[in-house]
């Protein structure tokens, strides 16, 4: 394996010196607004802690990451639930092998096993089919995108027509009943704090609140949410979407975008509401308005393939986790100890 050395820092302290280095990498590889260093500087400051290392290729070009040991000799990229795609950026992308073995071999005590997770195919800057008798690739989740191409007319068209025609029926019973329904995008940075805190409403109505999990203004995940938004909608590359019912918000979806790409991040709908389907009509009313603005050709999920999903799009792909042994028997090993799990 390539020998070339990768050196670790704490990522909480040195992360802020390397951001123009990784933002000059990215922009050489796919450019992902996920992998963007205010991104991942707003990852590390509200969920990383002092494990957290950052880990800097030398050569040109290194590559760079962010690990954290996950237990004894066992190491993985830093990867919170609110990062979907594997915070590395490898500098050399024609052997991966080679790339990895060397992040391996670096890594502080004698590691094991390294574990390069969330890997998207679409946008991977290095080919994941070369897997050795060091290096194993493990599907992780299906995940689907909806490919903007020809006219809204056209894709609305190639919907199923229960959709379509339930979303009509919805929104002629509202009309009848007097609802008045508002679609809604916000994206300047001083009317982000309320977007977030009415997402956070929904979430607290449904089940992520029994879970401790609800987004909230005063918590890690709204301050997170809350600070990202506002640094990328000055960066006109934020928007917060809500579908509003006599002026109430009844659903809402977090995102960025950037050339081409929205992604979205986070979706809550009120389920006291649930009759009207209103992520549904929300979701007809965003893919009409990505149309209408022209740049965006793709909207991305992000996320574990959903049933309702397959009723917008049939573009499914797999993201999949890569892991490199130190030595052959490792794999060899694990595999074997899989077995009989």
């Amino acid at each position: 394996m390539n020998s070339t050395t990768w050196h670790f820092q704490t990522a909480l302290e040195s992360f802020p010196r390397f951001r123009e280095r990784w933002d000059a990498l990215n922009a050489q590889r796919s450019g992902h607004i996920l992998l963007d260093s205010a991104y991942v500087d707003c990852l590390l400051r509200h969920f990383g802690a002092s494990d957290v290392l950052l880990g800097v290729q030398e050569g040109d070009p290194g590559g760079i990451v962010l690990v954290r040991k996950k237990s004894a000799a066992i190491w993985e990229t830093f990867q919170p639930s609110q990062a979907p795609i594997g915070l590395v950026i490898p500098g050399r992308t024609n052997d991966v092998a080679s790339t990895f073995g060397s992040l391996l071999q670096s890594l502080p005590g004698y590691a094991l096993q390294m574990s390069i997770l969330h890997q998207d195919p679409s946008y991977v800057p290095f080919n994941a089919g070369q897997t050795t008798n060091q290096l194993d690739k493990l599907d992780y989740i299906q995940t689907a995108q909806i490919p903007l191409q020809g006219t809204f007319e056209e894709y609305w068209g190639s919907r199923e027509g229960r959709l379509r025609k339930n979303n009509d029926r919805l929104r002629r019973r509202m009309a009848e009943k007097g609802l008045r329904l508002e679609f809604v995008e916000i994206t300047e940075p001083p009317e982000i704090a309320a977007a977030i805190a009415e997402y956070g409403r929904l979430e607290a109505k449904g089940w992520k609140a029994k879970e401790g999990t609800a987004v909230a203004p005063d918590n890690v995940q709204g301050k997170f949410y809350r600070e990202l938004l506002e640094t990328f909608c000055a960066r006109r590359e934020g928007i917060v979407y809500q579908l509003r019912i006599d002026g109430t918000v009844v659903a809402s979806d977090i995102c960025l975008f950037r050339n081409d790409m929205l992604v979205l991040l986070k979706t809550a709908y009120d389920e006291e509401w649930s009759v009207y389907s209103p992520a549904f009509l929300m979701r007809e009313d965003i893919v009409r308005s990505l149309y209408s603005r022209g740049t965006v050709k793709k909207f991305e999920f992000y996320g574990p393939l959903m049933d309702y999903q397959l009723r917008w799009t049939s573009e499914i792909r797999t993201l999949y986790h890569l892991t490199c042994y130190r030595h052959p028997w490792v794999k060899s090993l694990r595999k074997l100890a899989k077995r009989f799990l």
